[in-house]
């Protein structure tokens, strides 16, 4: 344990001050460098992206870059060496101790494609036409490029499971400096329940680090990012462009968010045009962007996968009846298709194909049986929960306020309804989009709370509140890992080598394709954190390897 939790400190160490290049201001607070980590994590991605055209992102590679840190540090010693970024350290620290100690990977997934992907990307610089080898390389998400970087000569292959508990220990560290800061000064404004909302909801659900894939680190900053435009009385050029930056690895990580996009025009019109786009961190922006539009068009053959519209079929390994199929196969998946299959089948009725079965709403009965039960089981104790805490508030207040509901918040509500509605219509499942429907709950739950007024110390309430849901997640976790296995292979850590319980490797087939050796697992389907390339379907039929400018190239026959 005490391994993990030096591992721990030190990660978020070296990881903060590369978030300085975006934040550089000289505060001293755990809203500060909570964010700045954040903002760090975003220049490492985007480092590991852009080296890996070149370079296998290697243990040596990453950590001449993970140690660049230490000259910003003592350079910049006035806010490195003193008690706030000390005690953020130690609090980042233990947040993270407790999500990843013991834990699972998120499966099957990360067996499937979130490991062997991090794999191939510290052996391999970048092979175009991968998703030839296996579809799913072209769904991978900008936080494998992250873990890909983390794996170097200090932490080791251990390195890779960081990205996403460094991401959500920011995010509750901020959210829950800022509610206690707002309590002692007793600003129960709209931010304020908005953020009381969210830490609920993320003490109530997001406590699992085997529950968050790809998927939960989008949402964690999803919420950080309306946090940032509640929080915001005017923004400069700065603020707007760092919530671009955040909307973009939002999008990067999680394509079904794409609509937090429209969260960009908000205070927008504040702006000076002219010098935003003479902004350097504007062609940064711009510069990540393009990056990983080329990287999707080296991988697959489209920019944005799999959008028949945006793929190029004129690219050697752009195969475009699969971009198709996964197009059909993906959308109904997610509007309960294996529940369709299995009523059809126990009733020996027709099976309609994908195409017919996602449109016109005919997937609708299917899903309400199951994928509608699952979403309001999680859903309805977190609304009642919500509804308790805001009968008690309307009960201890003194009058409702006279406190003008800014335009802001309006916009923020009807832009949310809308966007969960769109997620509920096109991708409804739940891991999919409920940053959507967290938000729009989280904004109407401040909009009516803000029209209390206490004269009355709710101080004590509040933290104590607080203190609850924290707790609760300490709870859970120690929970979790009391009850788990102590003997299994690379104990404490995450499990990332295999499914079974003792984490040990099944080993993975030889394969040679034109004189370039390939993997496939040899048991259980899963490559996991391996031998690469590792694909789980081994070479098809028709796939070809030709190495062109010393790249790598799959293509289809």
């Amino acid at each position: 344990m005490f391994t993990v939790y030096f591992y721990s400190l030190l990660i978020v160490l070296l990881f903060t001050p590369f978030g300085f290049i975006l934040s550089n201001k000289n505060e001293k607070n755990l809203d500060y460098f909570s964010s700045q980590l954040l903002y760090g994590l975003i220049i490492l991605s985007f480092a590991a992206l852009l080296l890996n055209f070149f370079f296998p992102l290697n243990k040596t590679l990453n950590t001449f870059i993970i140690i660049l840190p230490i000259i910003l540090i003592f350079k910049k010693r006035i806010i490195y060496f003193n008690r706030q970024f000390l005690l953020f350290t130690i609090l980042s620290g233990i947040i993270i101790t407790l999500l990843i100690l013991e834990s699972n990977v998120y499966r099957p997934d990360a067996g499937l494609y979130h490991l062997p992907y991090i794999k191939i990307l510290n052996d391999e610089k970048i092979i175009i036409g991968l998703a030839n080898f296996h579809f799913r390389y072209a769904h991978i998400s900008i936080i494998q490029y992250l873990s890909a970087i983390s794996n170097n000569f200090i932490f080791g292959n251990n390195g890779i499971v960081f990205a996403q508990a460094l991401i959500a220990s920011s995010v509750i560290i901020n959210f829950s400096y800022k509610i206690y800061e707002y309590n002692k000064n007793k600003e129960y404004n709209f931010h304020f329940f908005y953020l009381i909302s969210i830490i609920i909801f993320i003490f109530y659900k997001m406590n699992r680090y085997s529950e968050y894939g790809n998927d939960a680190p989008s949402h964690f900053l999803f919420f950080f990012l309306v946090s940032e435009i509640l929080k915001s009385k005017k923004s400069g050029i700065v603020d707007l462009l760092n919530n671009f930056l955040i909307i973009l690895f939002i999008i990067l990580n999680k394509i079904t968010l794409l609509l937090s996009i429209l969260l960009a025009a908000f205070n927008l019109k504040e702006i000076n045009l002219k010098k935003l786009f003479f902004s350097k961190k504007f062609y940064f922006l711009g510069i990540f962007a393009t990056l990983w539009f080329i990287k999707n068009i080296f991988v697959s053959g489209c920019i944005l996968y799999p959008v028949k519209s945006l793929c190029f079929e004129k690219f050697i390994w752009t195969d475009i009846q699969k971009v198709q199929a996964v197009s059909s196969e993906n959308e109904a998946w997610t509007k309960g298709w294996p529940d369709y299959i299995k009523v059809q089948n126990e009733k020996g009725a027709k099976i309609v194909d994908q195409e017919t079965y996602i449109k016109n709403f005919y997937w609708l009965p299917y899903w309400f049986k199951n994928h509608l039960k699952k979403i309001l089981n999680i859903i309805i104790p977190y609304i009642l929960f919500l509804a308790a805490l805001i009968i008690y508030l309307n009960h201890i207040k003194n009058s409702f306020s006279n406190l003008k509901i800014k335009k802001k918040y309006y916009s923020l509500i009807i832009v949310m309804f809308l966007s969960s509605l769109f997620w509920l219509i096109k991708v409804p499942v739940f891991r999919y989009g409920y940053s959507y429907l967290i938000i729009f709950i989280s904004l109407t739950f401040a909009f009516i709370c803000v029209q209390f007024e206490f004269k009355k110390n709710i101080q004590k309430f509040f933290n104590i509140l607080l203190i609850f849901c924290f707790s609760v997640f300490v709870f859970k976790n120690i929970l979790r890992i009391s009850k788990s296995e102590n003997d299994y292979n690379n104990y404490p850590w995450p499990k990332y080598f295999a499914m079974n319980k003792d984490n040990i490797d099944n080993g993975v087939e030889k394969l040679k394709l034109n004189e370039k050796i390939l993997y496939k697992p040899n048991k259980n389907g899963y490559c996991m954190f391996s031998q690469s390339p590792c694909g789980s379907y081994g070479i098809e039929e028709g796939l070809n390897l030709i190495k062109k400018n010393n790249y790598f190239i799959f293509y289809k026959n």
